[in-house]
């Protein structure tokens, strides 16, 4: 018995016709009068009683009217939830930190979907704590960070891969008043403006700092902002110095609006790494990206 049988069933019910019944979904009168003959034998009951005015229930037709929107809407809601079963299996989410996501990872998602067009990727942006989090829960399906992997807690539970580094620099507009090279002490004069977006940079910072026995707060800081699009646009207008990530500024490097400053002993650049669940533990289309990705590698990004 084929489920579309009790669909028509019900419309010529509902008509009280099957000549109207057939005009209704578009069938032949002798199809329709057909199928529902066919669902009678199958249940081995006669369902309606003809004339020349039309058809109407017998009481066996009554009972199977009863359970059949049941039965369709159980039906129809089993393959609302295949397909939404089938929609999630190819669902895969990847989260990198809040520079990677808005500079570094849309050419590496362009890419990925390009192989594997059967999938659906999104893209979140987050930092590398909840990144670490959400893989633990099972809500994302990699991540893109820059912790340190010995810093993570269960390090073991996971499966990681180096991408690469993020290169920091420090930027100024083109005719900022600024030597193309300072020392650390002659940092400490300089206005910044430092982006709290990149806890990474901030931390490699002060380390150097500490290193000269001074902090963060020996630095000359006009502002803090956690907007990397307003970090960059008060350097553009001249109002200061920023760290930044070196993917966020080759669009100004190459129009030659703003310029690399080099600070003698200094390296804020940090590794960037790529985790997610173990191999044996992620679904086909999990492994089979994760595989690309690791193929493609740093040279993926924007």
């Amino acid at each position: 018995m084929q489920i579309d049988a009790l669909r028509y069933f019900l419309t010529v019910v509902h008509e009280k016709s099957i000549s109207k019944a057939a005009l209704k979904t578009h069938m032949s009168q002798s199809a329709l009068s057909q199928m529902i003959q066919k669902l009678e034998e199958d249940l081995g009951h006669q369902l309606l009683h003809r004339s020349n005015r039309g058809v109407s229930l017998t009481p066996t037709g009554e009972i199977v009217l009863k359970y059949a929107n049941t039965l369709i809407k159980s039906f129809d809601k089993m393959i609302v939830e295949l397909n939404d079963y089938d929609s999630d299996h190819n669902k895969l989410i990847i989260s990198g930190t809040l520079s990677l996501s808005a500079y570094s990872l849309p050419c590496m998602m362009y890419r990925i979907k390009k192989k594997f067009p059967e999938y659906n990727y999104e893209l979140e942006a987050k930092n590398s704590h909840e990144i670490i989090q959400d893989l633990k829960d099972d809500m994302i399906n990699f991540g893109f960070i820059d912790v340190p992997i010995e810093e993570i807690d269960d390090i073991d539970a996971f499966s990681y891969h180096k991408m690469g580094q993020e290169k920091v620099v420090l930027i100024a507009k083109e005719d900022y008043p600024v030597k193309d090279t300072i020392d650390l002490n002659e940092l400490l004069k300089v206005e910044l403006i430092m982006c709290t977006m990149h806890s990474k940079t901030c931390d490699h910072l002060e380390k150097a700092l500490l290193s000269r026995s001074k902090t963060m707060h020996h630095l000359n800081i006009i502002f803090n902002s956690d907007s990397l699009t307003a970090v960059k646009s008060s350097v553009l207008n001249g109002y200061g110095m920023a760290f930044v990530p070196y993917e966020s500024v080759k669009h100004e490097l190459y129009e030659k609006s703003i310029k690399l400053i080099e600070v003698k002993d200094l390296s804020l650049d940090y590794d960037i790494y790529m985790l997610s669940k173990k191999p044996k533990d992620l679904s086909q289309s999990a492994r089979l990206s994760r595989e690309y990705l690791i193929e493609i590698g740093r040279k993926s990004f924007c």
